[in-house]
C-alpha cells in the first residue's frame, strides 16, 4: 500500500509532550486581510511534481496574503516520528500533514488545535468537503474539527486494457460478476484474475459494501463481529481459495500496483497512488479506472490528509488564513488541476481521468476509526495472512480483530 506509515510506537511518544496550553492568540474574530507574519508549513513530499503543484498553490496564497510569509518545511524521513519530536519539544509547525489514519490519536493527545471557532467566526463553509474526509478529522461525537482535508483518494477497481479485452470481460461492477469475470480471465489463460492484499485497508472497502462494519466511533462499539462482516471476510478468502486471487506476497511483489504493471495480475484495488506509480514505472501498460464493483451497497474506503494546526501555534491567526485558503475553493483548484492529488470538495473540479477516484467519495467510508487502531490493524492483518495461508478462517480473523478492538475501547 502506498502511504505515508504511521508507526503505532512513534505516536505513543507523544502523550508524553502534548497537551500544553497553546502557543499564539486563540482569538477567532479577525480580519485575514490585516493578519502579518511568518507561519511555518510542514508535510511530505512523495515528488517532485506534488513540490511543483505546492509551490504553484502558494504562490496563489502569496498574491492574495502579501502580509503573511510562508517557511515551507518539508519534512525529510520519517514523518511520523520526526513530528513526535516537535510536538514533544512543544515547538511543533503551525500548519502541517495529518494523515486521517493517526488524526484519533493525535487528537485524543492533544497536538491538535479545534478549529470550531475559526470555523464559526470566520463564516467557513464545511457543506462543500464530502463527508467522509472531512468526518475523518473530527472528535468522537462528531462536535469538533481539528482539519480540514486537503485532498483524498478512493480505492477504485484498476485493470489491464488488454488482458481484459483478450479475454472478451468486462469490468465486473457487482460481486457476482467479480467471480464470473475472474473465472472468464482463467479460461483465457490469466493466471491470476485479482491481485488482493491481505489487509483491512482493502478488506474494509468489500465489508462495508456487504453492510457490515469495523467500529462505531461515536458509540464506542466493535461492529465487527457481525454477521454481515462475517460474510465479507469469508467471501474474500473465498477469491484466494477458488484460485481467483492471489495476494502481493504470493505474486513476489511489493504490492499489487507492481502486480499490475508486471501484468502478474489483471485487476487490483487501489487509489490514485496507482497513476503516479505506473508513469514512473510501467508507462508502457495500459490501464483504466472503474468504479469499485457493489455488494449489497455501493461502498468504498476513503484515504485522506488534513492541514491541521498545532495545538502550540504560535502564530494561530496566520496559520488560519493559510489553512483555509490552502482547503478553500481556490486553493485546492490550483493545488488539485495537475492531477497530482484529487479535490476533497465538490465545487472543485477533478482532474482529467481522476473522475472514478473523486466521485468514489460520495459512498466512501473514511479510513479513521479510534485511538490505537494500529493495533487492531495488526492484529486483523496477521489473523488475515494467516488465514488466507489455510491457518484460520473468518471466524479466527473476526475473533482476534474483536479482542483488539474491545482493547482499545474499554481504555479511557
Amino acid at each position: 500500500m502506498r502511504r505515508i506509515p504511521m508507526l503505532a510506537a512513534a505516536l505513543a511518544l507523544v502523550a508524553a509532550g502534548c497537551g500544553g496550553s497553546g502557543g499564539g492568540s486563540t482569538a477567532t474574530t479577525f480580519d485575514p486581510a490585516k493578519v502579518s507574519g511568518t507561519v511555518v508549513l510542514s508535510g511530505w513530499q512523495a515528488s517532485p511534481e506534488e513540490g511543483a503543484a505546492l509551490k504553484q498553490t502558494l504562490d496563489g496564497f502569496a498574491a492574495k496574503y502579501p502580509k503573511i510569509k510562508v517557511d515551507y518545511q518539508p519534512v525529510q524521513g520519517d514523518y511520523p516520528t520526526v513530528m513526535v519530536a516537535k510536538f514533544s519539544a512543544h515547538q511543533p509547525p503551525d500548519v502541517f500533514y495529518v494523515d486521517s489514519s493517526v488524526a484519533p490519536d493525535w487528537i485524543k493527545q492533544g497536538a491538535l488545535e479545534s478549529l470550531n471557532g475559526y470555523l464559526s467566526d470566520q463564516h467557513f463553509d464545511t457543506s462543500k468537503f464530502f463527508p467522509g474526509y472531512l468526518g475523518a478529522f473530527k472528535s468522537p461525537d462528531g462536535s469538533t474539527t481539528y482539519g480540514l482535508p486537503k485532498d483524498g483518494n478512493t480505492l477504485a477497481l484498476a485493470y489491464d486494457n488488454q488482458m481484459l479485452s483478450s479475454a472478451g470481460v468486462q469490468p465486473p461492477t457487482t460481486w457476482d460478476e467479480m467471480i464470473s469475470a475472474g473465472q472468464k480471465l482463467k479460461a483465457a489463460g490469466v493466471s491470476t484474475p485479482y491481485c488482493l492484499a491481505d489487509d483491512l485497508a482493502r478488506v474494509g472497502a468489500f465489508i462495508y459494501q456487504n453492510g457490515g462494519g469495523i467500529i462505531d466511533v461515536k458509540n464506542r462499539r466493535d461492529l465487527i463481529d457481525s454477521p454481515a462482516t462475517r460474510q465479507a471476510v469469508t467471501w474474500y478468502l473465498d477469491l484466494y481459495k477458488q484460485g481467483l486471487a492471489r495476494s502481493d506476497k504470493d505474486l513476489g511483489v511489493a504490492w499489487c500496483g507492481e502486480a499490475l504493471g508486471r501484468q502478474k495480475a489483471a485487476m487490483i484495488f487501489e487509489g490514485g497512488w496507482l497513476d503516479s506509480f505506473m508513469q514512473g514505472s510501467y508507462p508502457n501498460v495500459k490501464y483504466t479506472w472503474a468504479p469499485m464493483p457493489k455488494g449489497k451497497q455501493q461502498a468504498t474506503l476513503g484515504f485522506t490528509v488534513s492541514y491541521s494546526i498545532g495545538k502550540e501555534s504560535a502564530h494561530k491567526q496566520a496559520a488560519w488564513v493559510l489553512l483555509s485558503y490552502l482547503t478553500g475553493q481556490d486553493g485546492m483548484k490550483l493545488w488539485t488541476q495537475g492531477g497530482v492529488a484529487n479535490p476533497t470538495r465538490t465545487d472543485v473540479p477533478p482532474a482529467a481521468g481522476k473522475d472514478v477516484l473523486v466521485q468514489g467519495a460520495k459512498y466512501a467510508h473514511p479510513w479513521s476509526f479510534v485511538a490505537g487502531f494500529s493495533k487492531v490493524l495488526d492484529a486483523f492483518n496477521n489473523a488475515f495472512t494467516g488465514a488466507e495461508q489455510g491457518n484460520g478462517s473468518a471466524d479466527t480473523v473476526i475473533s482476534a480483530a474483536k479482542t483488539a478492538i474491545d482493547q482499545q475501547l474499554s481504555g479511557p
